[in-house]
């Protein structure tokens, strides 16, 4: 027998029975695409890509958010008490001061605008454990950075 048909001859039994072995995840996967189809996205998972509050990284000095092109967000969790200078890095002018403090009125999550090149908030008092998240309403790109 030619040495070229007896590889065949082993080597495609071993090909098909191993394309078998893995013809099952494949399935679950496509039950796991035709569920998320009925029963649409996870709505907590789908807030998280919206926002990025369900994972938001916590405020700390040195960090900052990439460039936000315009309509686009980022979020920072602020879990300690204290006092957090922030800028843009692409336009230093840019400056504003979040505030963490036991009592705040605002809790959870809040919101703040860049427009016109500037942050809505020039200083902003809140609880700790809040999430903030940033959208970028300028044509320009634009970071929160923190000092």
């Amino acid at each position: 027998m030619n040495k070229t048909i007896g590889y065949f001859l082993v080597g495609v039994p071993l090909f098909l029975g191993s394309c078998g072995t893995e013809a099952q995840p494949a399935e679950e996967s496509m039950d796991a695409v035709e569920q998320e189809m009925e029963e649409g996205p996870d709505v907590e998972a789908q807030a998280g890509e919206k926002n990025g509050a369900a994972d938001a990284p916590e405020a700390r000095s040195g960090e900052a958010s990439p460039l936000l092109a315009k309509g686009e967000k980022t979020s920072f969790a602020f879990n300690k008490a204290g006092e957090f200078p922030i800028h843009c890095e692409p336009h230093p002018d840019m400056q504003m001061t979040v505030i963490v403090e036991e009592g705040a009125d605002i809790s959870g999550e809040g919101a703040v605008e860049i427009a016109g090149f500037a942050f809505a908030e020039k200083s902003l008092t809140i609880a700790p454990g809040t999430v903030i998240t940033w959208t970028n309403q300028d044509d320009v790109k634009h970071n929160v950075a923190f000092d």
